[in-house]
């Protein structure tokens, strides 16, 4: 194998694939197909649950592939200078070089890596602008503890003619209906690790607002293709809970405020608090909100900004990252917090647009 690239070029492909590359995997799992066919140059990379596949043109010199080591490979390219870069593989090593500067670092096997399938089955053509937007905004309520795997994932499921994706960690409950998109399967939720979906964001950051996403489902697997990257997925197999039960259908108390406003002053709550067991406590009274923060290593802040409240005198406390996660997806200038007291889970979402729902559970405090 042996081609040449642009260092810039070369370095996108190469990091693109090696972000699904587990520190944790050994051997040639560990590092990433590069495969020249012509003037097209392939990257694959694995974590053997998630594969993301990039292309780009280059100046193909002989057709070949070559297992190279993920992290090495694009620090090596990366720490280039501007240019051309050229690589070529023998039966042991890969030669990376560029003016007088060449690596020489050693590969793996070919065959030794994994046997992935291609993308196969229909493509279904998405607006990547409304599924990229509804991802956005619940994908941060996922789950990142591995011991509870149904909810590290986002659940695809669908509502008369919209798509309505799901995710939480038990903590918070995000919800966003998606019009006019279709459910992805065949009459049947799909629950898509919230990883993969993080990959899919970050592939598709350069698209256009009128730019498509195709995406094909299998029994067990999920594909995204975004231009010339593709991300696929193995599907998390198992019943989500039925979350959705959980929000009630009013509430007796209703604060609305700037969202701007608002999360500046969450923002310079949260600078104190560093412990886990920081929280950021709201009272409201009439037309009066305080943010008050409290922490025995770092101090605490106070702050009060003007907001639209009905209901009666209420003070209630939140995680602050997980309260800012959620004013900060709300679309709009303005955000709306509904609540019931200071045990029960709170509701919030946008004044005139509902299709994003965030339910956040209070911290309970002496």
């Amino acid at each position: 194998m042996k081609f040449r690239s642009e260092r810039d070029t070369l370095v996108d492909a190469l990091a693109t694939a090696s972000r699904v590359v587990a520190s944790r995997l050994v051997g040639a799992t560990s590092g990433l197909l590069v495969t020249v066919q012509g003037d097209r140059l392939t990257v694959t990379g694995t974590d053997l649950d998630i594969t993301v596949r990039t292309s780009a043109t280059v100046v193909g010199l002989e057709d070949g592939a070559a297992v190279v080591p993920a992290r090495l490979v694009v620090d090596a390219v990366r720490s280039l200078e501007a240019g051309a870069v050229t690589i070529a593989s023998d039966d042991e090593s890969v030669t990376v070089s560029l003016g007088r500067a060449r690596f020489a670092l050693r590969i793996f096997a070919v065959g030794d890596y994994p046997n992935l399938p291609p993308i196969t089955g229909q493509l279904l053509s998405v607006a990547a602008e409304d599924l990229l937007h509804g991802l956005t905004q619940v994908v941060r309520a996922a789950a990142t503890d591995d011991a509870r795997p149904l909810l590290t994932g986002v659940l695809f499921t669908a509502d008369n003619d919209a798509l309505r994706l799901i995710a939480t960690d038990s903590y918070r409950l995000a919800v966003r209906d998606v019009p006019g998109v279709r459910a992805l399967g065949p009459h049947r939720d799909l629950l898509v690790p919230a990883r993969a979906l993080q990959e899919l964001q970050r592939a598709a950051s350069a698209l256009s607002p009128d730019a498509e996403i195709g995406v094909t489902v299998t029994e067990s697997e999920i594909s995204f293709v975004v231009g010339q990257t593709s991300v696929s997925s193995r599907l998390i197999d198992g019943n989500y809970p039925s979350v959705l039960q959980l929000i009630p259908p009013s509430y007796p108390n209703q604060l609305r405020v700037a969202k701007d406003t608002f999360l500046t002053s969450l923002r310079r709550a949260r600078l104190v608090a560093k412990d886990a067991t920081s929280s950021v406590r709201l009272s409201v009274q009439d037309r009066v909100l305080e943010i008050r923060t409290q922490s025995q290593d770092t101090g605490g802040v106070e702050d009060t900004i003007d907001v639209d409240y009905q209901g009666e005198d209420l003070t209630v406390a939140f995680n602050p990252n997980f309260l800012i996660d959620g004013v900060d997806a709300v679309p709009g200038d303005e955000v709306v917090i509904e609540l019931s007291d200071a045990v029960r889970p709170a509701m919030v979402h946008g004044l005139d647009d509902t299709r994003f729902r965030y339910l956040l559970m209070p911290v309970r405090v002496q």
